[in-house]
């Protein structure tokens, strides 16, 4: 019996395999790894322009660091709102099909990053250039609150069992080469024009270039086949009248998977802020000796290093289990926190980007695990909306409510690095808790469809 019709039930009418088997793999790989690329390029994008011009050309009335941390709390609506898309498109993904929610969160995430290099600053329309600034990151929290979730699906549902570890970390590695994308950019414009030139148009051209990344993007989707897992469950779920998917229904059943999901999260999300984008805006500020490029070249140099730890993880997590990974990962942090602020306060390039590439390894080594442990938690007919809505959460907790706060506590204390190095350390407590509580999660693997039928242990 095939994984699609155990995955169905007796009885219930599965489509055959299409042929080519390995090659429609590498085809699948290829757009999940670029979409989500193309995602967090755009997403990003507007992280890092936020620290370094957002302040003066849409704040301008606040004092220079208040207004660069008004427009880095700008982006945390993102964040807000990714529960929003991870319920929206969730409710698509796992109702109508893993496809076409990421289609829409690829077209809707497009219009906004194009719209955002078009946007006049307050200097041209005053009050209503930040209101336009935040509606328009608040439709890229939207689309990626509903991305993340099906590029990590459409590669692990396609995948046989013993490769989905690895497919789950192919979306993540192009997640990665999209902040080494966007900070090469914005590296790329800033080293080839005067800092006035770019304040005044040259942020904007990274924007712009999204549209064509995004229209490669949408022609690489439409080509890709639905995953045979959700077609299995659709089948079963007509046949045996299985509750449809929906808020309610992942939350009553799925709750404490939720829960140690987020947990999970936490060291990578918190890393990807304090360790990146809120660098860019307090290092110059803060560390003499310093620049904004110093710390973009650290962001590529941590992307050369991080994609191989993102695979090297996905092999790791196959031999020993992904949970222990997630528990190595979480240790790891906690343990660099203080020594990696420090080497960044040293106010040496090599140190910073020492600092930052090391800090930002537990990016890498939760990515190689954390698509197949997330898929793995949640049955096929709640699986987008159940990673999607995790990921949503945590990144609100690790890229907003936490690193936010620590960046303006870092300021009042005249520039230390200690809150930083705080939040740091319990993101790295909050992976070790939820590895050791995914440890005792049922797993979904098979014709398991509801709690009660899933495995408990490996």
């Amino acid at each position: 019996m095939t994984t699609e019709q155990q995955a169905a039930g007796p009885g219930v009418p599965v489509a055959p395999a299409a042929p080519g088997q390995g090659l429609s793999l590498r085809k699948i790989a290829a757009a999940s790894c670029v979409g989500n690329l193309i995602e967090i390029y755009d997403f990003i994008l507007y992280s890092f322009v936020a620290a370094l011009v957002f302040g003066p050309l849409f704040f301008p009335g606040a004092a220079p660091w208040a207004g660069t941390l008004f427009a880095i709390s700008s982006q945390a609506v993102a964040f807000v709102v990714r529960p929003v898309g991870a319920i929206l498109f969730g409710r698509i993904g796992d109702r109508v099909g893993r496809r076409r929610g990421l289609i829409l969160t690829l077209g809707l995430m497009g219009v906004a990053t194009v719209l955002l290099g078009l946007l006049p600053t307050y200097a041209t329309i005053g009050a209503a250039a930040p209101i336009l600034l935040v509606t328009l990151r608040v439709l890229q929290g939207l689309a990626y609150g509903g991305e993340w979730g099906g590029a990590i699906l459409i590669a692990v549902e396609h995948a046989p069992e013993k490769r989905k570890t690895f497919y789950g970390a192919i979306p993540q590695v192009g997640a990665t080469l999209g902040v080494g994308l966007a900070a090469g950019s914005l590296l790329l414009i800033g080293t080839a024009v005067s800092p006035e030139t770019f304040q005044a148009w040259g942020w904007r051209i990274p924007f712009l270039a999204g549209a064509v990344l995004i229209a490669v993007g949408i022609v690489i989707r439409t080509r890709i086949e639905e995953t045979p897992e959700f077609k299995a469950a659709i089948a079963r779920a007509e046949s045996e009248k299985v509750p449809r998917a929906g808020f309610g229904v992942t939350l009553r059943e799925g709750w404490k998977a939720i829960v140690a999901m987020i947990l999970c999260w936490q060291a990578a999300a918190i890393a990807v802020l304090t360790f990146a984008t809120g660098l860019l805006a307090f290092v110059p500020r803060h560390v003499e000796g310093l620049t904004a490029i110093d710390v973009e070249i650290g962001m590529v140099i941590a992307t050369v290093v991080v994609v191989p730890v993102t695979l090297g993880s996905a092999y790791l997590g196959r031999r020993i289990g992904k949970e222990r990974v997630l528990l190595l990962c979480g240790i790891f942090t906690a343990v660099w926190a203080f020594p990696g602020y420090w080497l960044v306060s040293e106010g040496s390039p090599a140190l910073l980007w020492l600092g930052m590439t090391v800090g930002l390894v537990n990016y890498g080594m939760t990515n190689g695990v954390i698509g197949a442990t997330m898929a793995e938690a949640f049955p096929v007919r709640l699986r987008y909306f159940g990673l999607s809505f995790s990921f949503a959460i945590a990144s609100v907790i690790g890229g907003a409510l936490l690193p936010i706060p620590a960046l303006a506590w870092a300021e009042e204390l005249g520039g230390s690095t200690m809150p930083l190095a705080l939040i740091f350390l319990l993101g790295g407590l909050c992976t070790v808790a939820g590895a050791l509580w995914t440890m005792r999660l049922p797993k979904f693997r098979g014709s398991a469809d509801s709690f009660a039928q899933a495995s408990v242990h490996d």
